[in-house]
């Protein structure tokens, strides 16, 4: 599964339609909550497709669920 948007805009999106906050979708995926806070800033990027992936099916299940 591949993102279609943008880590920060992708992030945005969850705490706006799911009202979660950053340490929840950090322990959701396994990441710390200062690395989900970089991403949304864009001050760093996942290095892992792992990560990636991960972060894309969170979406989806998270999306899925409203």
């Amino acid at each position: 599964m591949m993102l279609t948007k943008p880590i920060n805009e992708i992030i945005e999106q969850i705490i706006r339609e799911r009202n979660i906050s950053l340490e929840r979708i950090a322990a959701d995926i396994g990441v710390t909550s200062m690395t989900i806070y970089r991403w949304k800033r864009g001050q760093a990027m996942p290095k892992s497709r792992i990560v990636l992936n991960a972060l894309s099916e969170y979406t989806n299940k998270s999306l899925a669920t409203n």
